[in-house]
């Protein structure tokens, strides 16, 4: 299993937001309908090799939610919803309880940033999103 199904089937278990649950997380984008949610990477690089050549990397992704966004209550709603996701995702990486990653990868913690609106259609549907950044370690193979 990939490190970004790792994070989607992570990001699934949230049930924070009984109005929106995430049922499923699709890849790079969204269906064309809102309530609708994606995992986009967004770049990645080592960061580090310790002296057991260890290697850790910094992977960055980008949530998106697509969602109803014509009048103030459902961007409120929205805000609500994202915020819920930012301190659940918070509240594991302070519990330890980070993605299951695959073979000799081990994830070392998970941050989010910027929730926010990125994109609004005329039809009144709004394309949010918020950054995450996954720290993990490659253990050498011994």
């Amino acid at each position: 299993m990939s490190i970004i199904r790792s994070l989607q089937d992570y990001i699934e278990t949230y049930d924070g937001m009984e109005l929106r649950p995430i049922t499923q997380v699709l890849t790079d984008r969204t269906d064309e309908q809102p309530s609708s949610y994606a995992l986009a990477p967004a770049g990645n690089g080592k960061t580090v090799t310790d002296i057991a050549g260890n290697r850790t990397f910094e992977n960055n992704y980008v949530f998106f939610a697509k969602e109803a966004a014509a009048d103030e209550v459902d961007r409120q709603e929205n805000y609500d919803f994202l915020e819920g996701l930012s301190d659940w995702l918070d509240d594991q990486n302070d519990e330890g309880n980070l993605p299951q990653l695959r073979g000799r990868y081990e994830a070392e913690s998970i941050d989010v940033t910027n929730a926010m609106l990125f994109d609004i259609d005329e039809d009144g549907t709004g394309l949010y999103q918020v950054q995450i950044k996954l720290i993990l370690t490659k253990r050498r193979n011994e």
